[in-house]
């Protein structure tokens, strides 16, 4: 796919698209292990590089630290201001029980849309793919999920 067969406008969807999973995403990244907002950053780079489409979204800080502070001021996070190993102060965030409480909500509403056939006819529509909804009996629910 080449650029010119990627106008404005579907760029301008795509981004709309991923703009409704960041917030979703940053707290799930943040639920994984003490992190800083630049590193939530890279993480969210690597999440919506599609490859040969042209419409890789990069994350900034005017976009994830606004996010951040009203994830905090909403109890759904909490930073702490550490030294890092380069001697520079930077805050890490980790998630609050109200925040995995959230990420359980959208756990059961994913779960939910993976067991409702309209969605699943949806996602391999656009994706040329079923989703695989088995799941080891032994595992828990989000322990494939760890990075």
């Amino acid at each position: 796919m080449t650029e010119k067969d990627f106008d404005e406008s579907q760029k301008k969807f795509i981004k709309h698209f991923s703009n409704g999973l960041t917030r979703n995403l940053i707290l799930w990244i943040i639920s994984k292990e003490k992190i800083h907002g630049y590193a939530i950053m890279k993480k969210l780079d690597e999440f919506f590089d599609f490859g040969d489409v042209p419409c890789t979204i990069k994350y900034t800080s005017s976009k994830v630290y606004p996010i951040l502070r009203k994830m905090e001021d909403n109890g759904l996070i909490v930073g702490e201001w550490k030294i890092n190993e380069n001697n520079k102060r930077v805050k890490y965030y980790s998630i609050t029980d109200e925040g995995l409480s959230i990420l359980d909500n959208i756990r059961q509403v994913m779960n939910s849309i993976v067991n409702n056939p309209a969605w699943l006819m949806f996602y391999k529509d656009m994706a040329g793919v079923e989703i695989n909804h088995e799941r080891n009996r032994n595992e828990k629910p989000n322990e494939n999920l760890q990075q």
